[in-house]
């Protein structure tokens, strides 16, 4: 399956939808142990399917059989494969989103929506404060669904620079609800320039949760599909 060099192909799973014993002999003996150590039979569904489906599309795109593929992670955990085709995986409650594309840096993330004691928690620790402060003019019942926009918009670029966690969430300020959301100030190094990345939040159809990604590149072409067991 081609990718062109604007092009960004997300992939939404609904991981109840797979059977996980299906997907068993795609992984690799580690990457079956490693969902075997997951206390929780959900958290061992999500990781089996993201990492099959993964793989299975990485085969596509790279012309190689699903169980042939090769990863390699950074210092920080980032997973990667030889070749041209960059990804992102990222799973929360019955949804998993895979992000594809050729050569340029991306990042996804998916979050099923907690109460709002949580979300009033995790502003303080997440938001600059500037982010704070709207986040606070917000009306109470709009506050929920915003925190977890900018999250995962948060989320998404975290991924896509490849820093995992040693770069604080609140050390980056971005434009949210309800406007198009855009990269104002970065403390990252990674970030050279502002203008060169985009964020956009994506719909799964379930107003349950909230998506995102983050694209280096000023006008990426986003392709957002379901994913069918018949492909």
């Amino acid at each position: 399956m081609p990718i062109s060099s604007e092009s960004v192909q997300v992939w939404v799973i609904r991981v109840s939808e797979h059977e996980i014993q299906h997907w068993r002999p795609r992984l690799s003996t580690s990457e079956w142990d490693r969902a075997m150590r997951f206390r929780m039979p959900a958290d061992q569904q999500r990781f089996v399917i993201a990492r099959g489906i993964l793989r299975t599309l990485l085969g596509r795109y790279l012309n190689l059989l699903p169980a042939s593929v090769e990863f390699t992670v950074n210092e920080f955990g980032k997973p990667a494969v030889a070749g041209p085709i960059t990804f992102s995986v990222s799973h929360s409650g019955d949804y998993a989103l895979l992000a594809f594309a050729n050569g340029l840096e991306l990042g996804v993330d998916v979050e099923h929506f907690s109460g709002e004691c949580v979300v009033s928690e995790l502003a303080q620790r997440i938001l600059s404060p500037s982010e704070y402060q709207r986040f606070n003019s917000l009306a109470d019942a709009q506050r929920i669904s915003a925190f977890f926009q900018i999250w995962t918009l948060k989320e998404s670029l975290l991924k896509a620079i490849g820093s995992g966690l040693s770069i604080a969430p609140e050390s980056i300020e971005i434009a949210f609800f309800p406007d198009a959301p855009r990269l104002l100030t970065s403390e990252a190094p990674q970030i050279k320039d502002v203008n060169a990345w985009t964020l956009r939040s994506l719909s799964i159809d379930d107003e349950d949760y909230a998506a995102a990604i983050a694209v280096k590149h000023p006008n990426p072409l986003i392709e957002v599909q379901r994913y069918n067991s018949f492909l």
